[in-house]
């Protein structure tokens, strides 16, 4: 039994070491965006904005949250990085529609307005326009747009 010990050891404390690696990467469709991060970005398909909140939840993650330079400027690089993802509009999970003038992302926390978020005199479009979209066009500024327009979704995931 003694023998069997220092083996038995070894095989938990490389399992254990293989697990913490694994919970470090990223599960398909995701790619890593940071050290705590994963993305999830589709080129190809275009969704209306609820389409896209549940294509996230769908793959275990949530519509694009964005709180701080940091973000953006991560999720800038990464849209910008591929000639097919550059110059797309990307929905950002960002509405009013629950209370007009008062926009929220899809974990409820209240949307950073103003520099060096969104577009000039952007949110602009009263009722008509209650969710928000990287602005492909305009170096991914936000602008709000109607939520049943079609745009291309990215998801965040934490580790």
């Amino acid at each position: 039994m003694k023998v069997l010990a220092p083996i038995i050891f070894t095989a938990l404390v490389s399992l254990s070491t293989a697990a913490s690696v694994r919970s470090n990467e990223c599960p398909y469709p995701y790619k890593t965006l940071d050290d705590s991060r994963c993305i999830f970005l589709d080129a190809y398909v275009t969704y209306t904005w609820q389409d896209a909140v549940d294509l996230c939840k769908f793959h275990g993650g949530q519509l694009l949250v964005i709180e701080d330079c940091e973000t953006f400027a991560l999720v800038y690089d990464f849209i910008r990085s591929q000639e097919v993802t550059k110059a797309k509009h990307y929905w950002l999970g960002a509405t009013d529609e629950v209370n007009e003038g008062t926009w929220k992302f899809v974990n409820n926390r209240a949307v950073p307005m103003g520099v060096p978020f969104w577009g000039a005199k952007e949110p602009n479009s009263g009722t008509s326009a209650n969710c928000a979209i990287l602005h492909g066009s305009n170096n991914h500024y936000w602008y709000d747009i109607p939520c049943t327009n079609k745009y291309n979704p990215i998801c965040l995931k934490n580790y």
